[in-house]
């Protein structure tokens, strides 16, 4: 029987909004963040340096953070349904991020999605002190692309091989770890925006969402039902 496992990109993609401004913007130094963002843009350095530098900055403890998010953020609609589906069917839902699980978590169980497996950088701090603060890769790769923070492809890639016969959908808005995660690994895209854009350019079939997930509820239904579940 096929299974159908679903991964994630958080910011922009799962959750409706790009969490980790809303949790940086108005608590760095415009300064800092300005300079940052330069840097980045002109490849000056990764996109894991960047956040470092900007997180690191953060008038805020990663409690006080967490709170925010989880008080803030909201995810895609149709996103618990979704997983329900896919759960039912005994298939996997990952979240693949380049993003924090400081802000990731507390959004997921403020939405009851804690059940999904995550993939992101960690932040080891003590969550009651102020940055800087200090940083975990454990999905990273040293046969990745890039310095991203998290392999996407490594993510769908060990699914696969945890799950051979599961059709892998992945879920994403445009970063190049998306495009490499698209172009290289998923069997199955939904995209939006850039993402979007770069599988059209490119001759890669994906189907486009907007501001719900309705056609992907819509897709993994038809698939799990042709699977036999109910």
């Amino acid at each position: 029987m096929v299974k159908v496992s679903v991964v994630f990109d958080f910011d922009g993609s799962l959750a409706t909004t790009f969490v980790g401004g809303l949790i940086f913007r108005g608590h760095v130094p415009e300064t800092v963040l300005e300079s940052s963002s330069q840097k980045y843009l002109s490849n000056t350095i990764s996109l894991r340096e960047y956040q470092e530098a900007v997180f690191d900055r953060v008038d805020e403890t990663p409690r006080q953070m967490s709170n925010r998010a989880a008080e803030n953020a909201a995810v895609r609609q149709y996103s618990k349904d979704v997983c329900e589906a896919v759960w039912r069917n005994q298939g996997k839902v990952a979240v693949a991020s380049s993003g924090l699980d400081l802000y990731i978590n507390p959004v997921l169980e403020n939405t009851g999605l804690q059940r999904i497996e995550v993939h992101c950088g960690h932040v080891v701090s003590n969550p009651a002190k102020l940055p800087p603060l200090s940083y975990e890769y454990p999905s990273s790769s040293p046969a990745c692309q890039g310095d991203w923070v998290t392999c996407k492809c490594k993510v769908i890639n060990d699914l696969k091989l945890e799950n051979p016969d599961s059709e892998i959908i992945f879920v994403g808005d445009g970063t190049d770890a998306d495009r490499c995660a698209t172009r290289n690994a998923a069997d199955t895209v939904f995209a939006s925006g850039r993402l979007f854009e770069y599988c059209k350019k490119n001759g890669i079939p994906a189907t486009e969402f907007r501001n719900s997930f309705r056609s992907l509820l819509q897709y993994v239904l038809e698939r799990t039902s042709l699977n036999g579940a109910k």
